[in-house]
Parts: C-alpha cells; sequence; structure tokens
C-alpha cells in the first residue's frame, strides 16, 4: 500500500514538472506595441520605431534607423569637420550631446545625434517565425529639454567669441571669429529642426538663440575681401605659378596681390632638377614647391604648403613645361584644399 502511494506521489511530482516546463516555454503573447506603439507610448509624449529581424541586434539596428529617419536627411549637421570645433566640443566650450548607451555597432549604423532622449524600452522574440521585434522611443520632453541646453550653450560660445574685440580687425583673426560663429550657428539651426519635430512648440521660445549662420557668412566674406595677400614666387616660369596661387586666394575669396606693403605675405620657392634616364633616351624634371603665409604683424609663419613630382619627355625643355602645367594644376587643387583647411581651422586669439 505504501509503495502504491510512494509511486503515485513520484507520478504527481513528474507531471508536475511537465506542465510548469510547458508552461515555461509557452510562446509569449504578441506586445501591443509591435502592430500598434501608440497605444503603449502615446504620440503626444513620445516619438517611437519598431524594428524587427531575424536577431536582436538588428531588430534594435532598424527600431533606432526609424527614430533617426524621422528628422530627415537635411537635418544632420551640414559643418564640414574641422579640428577647431572638435576641440571646442571636446573642451565644453560648444555643446554637444555624448550619447554612450549603445554599442559601437550600433553607433556606426545609425546617426548618433539622433540618438538624443531615445532608448529601446523592449524586446520580443517571435518564436514561430524566429522574428524579434524592438521598440525604439524618444521622449520628447527630455529631449527638447537636451537640445534646449544645447543651443543656449552654443549661444553663449557665440557671445564669448564676440567679446575678444577680434571680430573688429580686418585680418585672419577677424575672419576667424565670423568663421567659427558661422560653424556654431549652423550647429545651433540643426538643433532647432530636431526640436521642429519632437516639440514644435518649444522653436520660438528658442530662435533667440539661433542667429542666421548666413549673417556670419556674410561678414566673413566682407573681412575676407578687404585682406590681400602678396603673392612671390621664387625662380617662378612666366610668372605662371605666381598667377595661379592670386587666382587660388581670390576663389577663396580674399585679394590676391603683388603689393609687398600688404601685412599678409605668401611666398614660394620653386625648384626644377633634371636627371637623365642612363640609356639617355628619357629626360626626367623633379620639381619641388615650398610656401607659406608671412605674417608681417608678428613674424608667424602660416599655412604651410609643399608638393613634388616629376614630368619626363626627350627633350628636358618640353619636361620642364610639363612640370609646370603639373604644379599649375596641383595648386589649383591640392594649395586650394590646404588653404581652405587652414582657415576651417583659425581659432581668434
Amino acid at each position: 500500500m505504501r509503495k502504491v502511494k510512494f509511486f503515485g506521489a513520484v507520478c504527481l511530482l513528474f507531471a508536475g514538472s511537465f506542465a510548469f516546463a510547458a508552461k515555461k516555454s509557452a510562446p509569449q503573447a504578441m506586445p501591443e506595441w509591435v502592430n500598434v506603439p501608440s497605444a503603449v507610448y502615446p504620440n503626444a509624449s513620445y516619438i517611437t520605431s519598431v524594428g524587427y529581424a531575424s536577431d536582436r541586434d538588428s531588430a534594435e539596428i532598424k527600431a533606432l534607423q526609424g527614430i533617426a529617419a524621422t528628422f530627415g536627411q537635411s537635418v544632420k549637421s551640414e559643418t564640414e569637420a574641422s579640428q577647431r570645433m572638435a576641440q571646442a566640443k571636446a573642451d565644453g566650450k560648444v555643446a554637444t550631446a555624448s550619447v554612450n548607451t549603445f554599442s559601437q555597432n550600433i553607433s556606426r549604423s545609425v546617426d548618433v545625434d539622433s540618438l538624443i532622449g531615445v532608448e529601446v524600452k523592449e524586446f520580443w522574440l517571435e518564436q514561430s517565425t524566429s522574428t524579434w521585434y524592438a521598440i525604439a522611443v524618444l521622449d520628447r520632453e527630455k529631449a527638447a529639454q537636451i537640445y534646449g541646453e544645447m543651443i543656449k550653450k552654443n549661444a553663449s560660445a557665440i557671445k564669448t567669441l564676440f567679446s575678444s574685440g577680434a571680430e573688429d580687425k580686418v585680418s585672419f583673426e577677424g575672419y576667424a571669429v565670423y568663421d567659427f560663429a558661422e560653424d556654431i550657428a549652423i550647429e545651433n539651426e540643426n538643433h532647432l529642426k530636431k526640436v521642429s519635430v519632437i516639440k514644435p512648440v518649444e522653436v520660438d521660445s528658442l530662435k533667440q538663440y539661433c542667429p542666421s549662420s548666413k549673417n556670419y557668412h556674410a561678414k566673413k566674406i566682407e573681412i575676407a575681401k578687404q585682406i590681400p595677400i602678396c603673392i612671390t614666387v621664387e625662380n617662378d616660369v612666366n610668372g605662371r605659378i605666381a598667377a595661379v596661387f592670386q587666382q587660388t586666394i581670390s576663389a577663396a575669396g580674399f585679394r590676391g596681390t603683388f603689393d609687398k606693403s600688404a601685412r599678409y605675405q605668401l611666398s614660394a620657392t620653386v625648384t626644377f632638377e633634371r636627371s637623365d634616364t642612363t640609356d639617355g633616351k628619357t629626360v626626367r624634371c623633379r620639381y619641388n614647391i615650398e610656401s607659406h603665409i608671412l605674417d608681417l604683424d608678428n613674424g608667424q609663419k602660416l599655412a604651410p604648403f609643399s608638393l613634388t613630382g616629376r614630368e619626363s619627355h626627350v627633350d628636358f625643355t618640353e619636361a620642364k613645361n610639363r612640370a609646370v602645367k603639373a604644379i599649375e594644376s596641383k595648386v589649383k587643387d591640392d594649395f586650394a584644399k590646404s588653404f581652405a583647411a587652414f582657415l576651417k581651422n583659425l581659432v581668434a586669439e
């Protein structure tokens, strides 16, 4: 009799275990947010996006990409990357939001700036299809507050730029003030566009902190037009190299000139070197050019530039002519880029 009772107890124990296991492994019902996100996260308070994929990470990335897409391409930063802006952000002078709640893989896949105030709130695995679902949620109130604080901080940074008095100078320093102010203003304009999507009612109160970047750009160009840069090229060929430097300087908005009384002096030295091949059939002309802009007010050498190359022909005169043409082409392209990078990274003292 005791054996029967013991056997029965064991059977009940196993039956209970199987029932528990079955209950545990039973598929969960589809969460309401999968099909109707607003039912769980109301549109008035949140921006949501649901992503799905065969693995959890991909579903998360798609959900976050959906949030980023809400802002559109036109809202992304249009400023060129510069050491000056990167350093200002690192020093805390210009506001930037640090989004470090996502992995490197996600950061590479999604516009990080559009992740401010975003969280991936929930995941769900549909076992019958092995499909993962994720919902990314942007808290409108939280994100609008963060962007508002960034806009105000950047407005303060612009104000600080104009407190040095350098903006009144017809100089590279004066140019730098307006160029940097333009970059910061563009940052703020992009932040304001995001606020217009996140919480439109806040836009009007923030506009006062967003002066037009176009006004700063116009003032920058106005200063550049008043700055003459004298061009001198040692060992020039019929003035051809000096002429292309002048054209490039003028294309950047400055006054290329040959007036040696100008504060800024672009000095270049060109050298040509002949070398023949061992069979004597080909003549090479190796060329080298070094240049910088000398600031006569303080003796600083600015915007250093150099290039080298080689051209060949059966005749040295023609090889040299080809070398000059190569220099002209490279000054128009390489020097133009180098000079633009110098201007973009100018920092007013």
